[in-house]
């Protein structure tokens, strides 16, 4: 690997031998380093391979403020999440974690308030990124000895889903509140009270918030589904009026016209769970 910048005595920027840029942090290795050197590989602990240049520079901009420890936990958690669970990372995880590791870990020392919002929604919707921050949350007060509170467990979970969904901060906020929207749409259509423990619901949720998903990241699943839509709505016609109405929200609210394949699949999801 070929130094770029030296970020601090411990971090530099680099090219690895596929030209690709990396951040690349060992005790001392920028130290009396420059750009055009080769990486001291013996010293070398951990390498970020962000393939997102915005992320990457984002990156690049704090990691300087960041403590060894906290780069080193917060790149075992990111690859941890990108094996554990099942949706795409987005490199940004990478700057949001360790910035807000940092304040949280600060935090918690001086004995401040832990009191996060959506805590309901982020259980209940996003049961897999939750169970991830809770060992999140016990694999960090094992490492840098602090003892963050359950609590930290939601925000954690927050920072997976907005690094889901595009990373802006605002994201997660977004999809649980369309993913509420909707399934409000279908429990008012239907006159029905949700379970949380009926596994029906929890697939059918899981469903729902990868549509939700996709109407934010203006995603659409095209596939010649038309007459299967046409068949399906005639067998089935109570489960599919309450797909119109669907369609006619998330077209009001976020310009999205459903597909006749998310007709067909939110439809059958509903013709499944009733």
């Amino acid at each position: 690997m070929i130094i770029r910048r030296v970020l601090n005595n411990n971090v530099v920027d680099a090219l690895d031998d596929s030209l690709q840029e990396v951040i690349v942090f060992g005790k001392g290795l920028g130290f009396r380093s420059k750009p055009g050197e080769r990486v001291d590989q013996s010293l070398v602990e951990k390498v970020f391979r962000l393939e997102d240049d915005a992320a990457s520079r984002h990156f690049a901009s704090i990691v300087d403020s960041i403590p060894a420890e906290i780069l080193t936990a917060t790149a075992d958690l990111v690859a941890r999440a990108r094996t554990e669970l099942s949706a795409k990372i987005s490199d940004s995880l990478y700057a949001s974690l360790a910035d807000h590791f940092v304040f949280a870990v600060q935090r918690a020392r001086d004995g401040g308030d832990f009191t996060v919002p959506l805590a309901v929604e982020v259980r209940r919707y996003y049961p897999s990124e939750y169970a991830f921050a809770k060992s999140a949350v016990a694999e960090l007060n094992s490492r840098l000895d602090v003892e963050l509170p359950e609590e930290e467990a939601t925000s954690i979970a927050l920072h997976v889903i907005n690094a889901q969904v595009g990373g802006a901060a605002d994201s997660a906020a977004r999809l649980m509140e369309l993913t509420h929207s909707i399934l409000d749409i279908v429990r008012l259509h239907f006159g029905l009270h949700y379970d949380d423990a009926d596994s029906s619901y929890l697939r059918f949720v899981t469903h729902v918030r990868f549509f939700a998903q996709r109407v934010l990241l203006g995603e659409t699943v095209q596939r010649d589904d038309a007459e299967l839509l046409r068949i399906l709505t005639e067998q089935k016609p109570t489960a599919f009026a309450s797909v119109d109405k669907v369609d006619a929200f998330v077209k009001r609210s976020h310009g999205h016209a459903m597909s006749a394949s998310e007709k067909v699949y939110l439809g059958l999801h509903i013709a499944n769970f009733l």
